[in-house]
């Protein structure tokens, strides 16, 4: 009876203790009395206040459930993330306001969790509340896209400068147009892609950038640029792009080289004595020079210091002549008659194909073999063999003889071809000092130019490494015009 009796004491006081302790956890539990969102529907970039009554509550979480484009901030300013719980301080009745922003190009809805927290600051999920409210999109994120010019040359930059708000950042992309393409720089080798997004990483929400278009084309193409506001992870809103246009000029056709001068020394050649031609051309990266075979006859690099015989029927160097200039030839001869010699100058074309369409050609006399110069021959024959005869140059001198007057009126320089050239060689083969060569061939080159140079040292014009020296200029002329 007394076992019964103390057994039965001990589990009523088990049983008061439990509900002593029920008692005391059930007056710890954290309660929600309400919790408001006011507005519930926002205009981007609008502020919603968040309140609450909580009772045994001593701290609180909030949590932003944010679809894609939508941003969350304190209203002073400070970011709060989405997607992420976080601690709110204050009162266990109190409110905190935010701004939301929703950039994904249509309305959103975002929900709010407000989780208590009881007396020890330990988080009560059961008691949790959720609210939902809606942020209308962006209307303008984009405010101004300009391109700095509306027509541009074929490489050629062209600057793209927009300006928005809200978003996080900004792509572009350039509709696809045929035979255009886009560099972000005039040396890029890779070109952007058209008809998607043409930048890895996103760009500043407010900035510019260059690009280089190119048009392979030989007329205008029109092309359109978006920018579009990104939303987030690579995905951009469309809805609210702004788009500008530009015309990229057409690639002109490539001018064709022409000759346009060619001329030589000489236009009978003595075989084995040197002559000289001359050339200019136009549009062209270079220069070469063919011409036919022919029985008994072999053309020389004459100016080499061992003979180099060209090649005929084909272009006669390997490396390609200058566009503009000289070279010293001569010509072999085993025919005991006179032969043509035609010469013909090739431009070239920066692809490194000659134009025979537009050469020009020479047609110069080979006089017959045996044959020697005037100078030579002013040795008896029986002295010096035909085959041991030389000269320095191809024409015939002129002889020293009285020369009709004749008055120069104009400035002569290397690559002058007139009258005056002729009387004025003809004047300075008088003194085989000053012009041993005595060519008169009316064509001012490298030996007219030394034999001026002589002439203005004898009579003290000028000498080397003066201005005007090798050229015919008003002291020249005066001095020519009073020679006996």
């Amino acid at each position: 009876m007394m076992r019964h009796s103390m057994q039965g004491s001990f589990f009523f006081c088990l049983l008061c203790m439990s509900l002593v302790f029920a008692e005391i956890a059930f007056a710890d539990t954290p309660t929600v009395n309400s919790f408001t969102v006011d507005p519930q529907s926002l205009s981007n970039n609008y502020s919603t206040a968040l309140a609450w009554n909580t009772t045994n509550s001593t701290g609180r979480d909030l949590y932003f459930s944010c679809p894609l484009g939508v941003t969350v901030k304190k209203i002073d300013g400070a970011s709060f993330p989405c997607n992420t719980r976080q601690s709110v301080s204050g009162d266990p009745v109190g409110w905190a306001g935010f701004i939301l922003t929703n950039v994904s190009g249509a309305a959103q809805n975002v929900v709010v969790t407000f989780y208590p927290k009881d007396s020890a600051g330990t988080n009560y999920d059961q008691g949790a509340i959720r609210r939902t409210l809606t942020v209308q999109t962006s209307p303008q994120p984009i405010l101004d896209f300009s391109v700095s010019s509306t027509s541009v040359a074929s490489g050629a930059p062209v600057t793209l400068t927009w300006k928005g708000v809200d978003a996080g950042g900004v792509n572009l992309q350039f509709e696809c147009a045929d035979s255009v393409s886009i560099r972000t720089s005039a040396s890029a080798v890779q070109a952007l892609p058209c008809g998607k997004p043409a930048l890895v990483q996103d760009l500043s929400i407010s900035g510019s950038l260059i690009v280089y278009p190119s048009n392979s084309s030989r007329t205008p193409v029109s092309v359109t640029v978006r920018v579009f506001p990104a939303i987030g992870g690579g995905t951009y809103d469309a809805t609210h792009s702004l788009a500008a246009n530009f015309s990229v000029l057409g690639t002109p056709p490539p001018t064709s080289p022409s000759a346009v001068e060619f001329t030589s020394s000489a236009v009978r050649l003595i075989p084995n004595e040197p002559f000289t031609i001359f050339w200019t051309t136009r549009n062209s990266t270079g220069a070469n020079i063919k011409f036919p075979c022919q029985d008994g006859l072999s053309v020389y690099i004459a100016s080499s210091t061992t003979k180099i015989k060209l090649p005929c029927g084909t272009t006669a160097f390997a490396t390609p002549l200058p566009p503009n200039g000289t070279t010293t030839l001569s010509v072999s001869s085993i025919n005991s008659y006179g032969a043509n010699l035609d010469i013909i100058l090739l431009p070239q074309d920066a692809n490194g194909i000659y134009f025979q369409t537009a050469s020009l050609s020479l047609n110069l006399s080979v006089l017959p073999a045996g044959t020697v110069s005037p100078q030579a021959q002013s040795t008896p024959a029986a002295a010096t063999p035909p085959s041991m005869a030389t000269a320095s140059q191809t024409s015939v001198p002129t002889a020293k003889t009285n020369i009709q007057k004749y008055t120069f009126s104009r400035a002569l320089k290397r690559g002058s071809k007139n009258a005056d050239v002729t009387a004025l060689q003809k004047i300075l083969a008088q003194d085989p000092d000053i012009y041993p060569e005595g060519l008169v061939t009316g064509y001012f080159g490298s030996l007219s130019e030394k034999a001026v140079g002589l002439f203005q040292e004898k009579y003290g014009i000028a000498k080397k490494g003066d201005p005007g020296y090798g050229t015919v200029g008003p002291k020249t002329r005066a001095k020519l015009n009073v020679l006996p």
